[in-house]
């Protein structure tokens, strides 16, 4: 995939050179748009979109001068590492060996697995699953971190969709899925019949990713103007209109509106 630079539209506000060059401090951001090794079908330009917005937000609430390049997996953690970028985004697990190489912001997007269990059900958390048999997709993290809890049965599945089909027929009483693709389903096929309850159950997520200590300001600064969106409503906003949130609208019905955004700024 060809890369893609943008300079988010900061040109002003961060005393960027207006001739289009980037200023020698910008930081360049790489991104790959379908967010391998995450799996969120159908759902790529959403978190696309919706992490452009958040760069820009951040952006003009840090004065950062940043710029974005879209690259396929295959070179993005290759170019992170020959300091093509100051930094990506993506779902490297915080693992001892990834910690020692890369230094980590906050999450700003959860994608861990969430409970989802039917409208009228009484579980409210992991505690109340005990007897309960749980659906998981085979090998996701769902089913190594409830494999542990007392008394839970899994039932194995191949596929999430799979896994609530059985939860909506009744062949389950709940299931631990990925939070991306259980909104997705839950708002868009089982609204009023399904439901997801609590967080997610792990730390997975999407974040700013730089070599070990190369860039702490940037970090830093990336933290700060998150806590700053998410304190005053702009983050949830953000995750609504991008189809991110149990209160959006169809994903069906943004389509033209992600494309246009995208468009426009790539």
């Amino acid at each position: 995939m060809k890369s893609k630079i943008i300079t988010l539209l900061l040109c002003a506000l961060l005393a960027c050179s207006c001739s289009g060059k980037k200023n020698k401090s910008t930081y360049e951001i790489g991104i790959d748009p379908t967010w391998y090794p995450l799996q969120v079908p159908a759902q790529e330009k959403n978190l696309l979109a919706f992490s452009i917005e958040l760069l820009v937000e951040i952006a003009k609430k840090e004065r950062l001068p940043l710029a974005i390049s879209t690259v396929n997996w295959d070179n993005l953690v290759q170019g992170l590492g020959e300091k093509k970028y100051a930094a990506i985004l993506g779902s490297l697990p915080l693992y001892n060996f990834n910690v020692k190489k890369y230094s980590f912001s906050e999450i700003y997007l959860k994608t861990g697995p969430v409970l989802v269990i039917p409208e009228n059900s009484s579980i409210k958390g992991v505690m109340d699953l005990k007897g309960i048999e749980v659906g998981v997709v085979h090998g996701s993290s769902a089913a190594v971190l409830l494999q542990t809890a007392p008394g839970v049965i899994l039932r194995n599945y191949d596929t999430v969709p799979a896994t609530l089909a059985d939860l909506f027929d009744q062949q389950i009483e709940a299931a631990a899925v990925p939070a991306i693709i259980a909104q997705d389903y839950v708002r868009n096929f089982y609204s009023g019949n399904l439901k997801i309850i609590g967080p997610p159950l792990n730390d997975e997520g999407l974040r700013l990713i730089t070599l070990h200590q190369t860039h702490p300001d940037l970090i830093r600064r990336f933290n700060k103007g998150l806590t700053a969106l998410k304190k005053n409503g702009e983050y949830d906003n953000l995750l609504k209109k991008w189809g991110l949130s149990e209160n959006s609208k169809n994903v069906a019905g943004l389509e033209e509106e992600i494309q246009a955004f995208l468009e426009k700024v790539l």
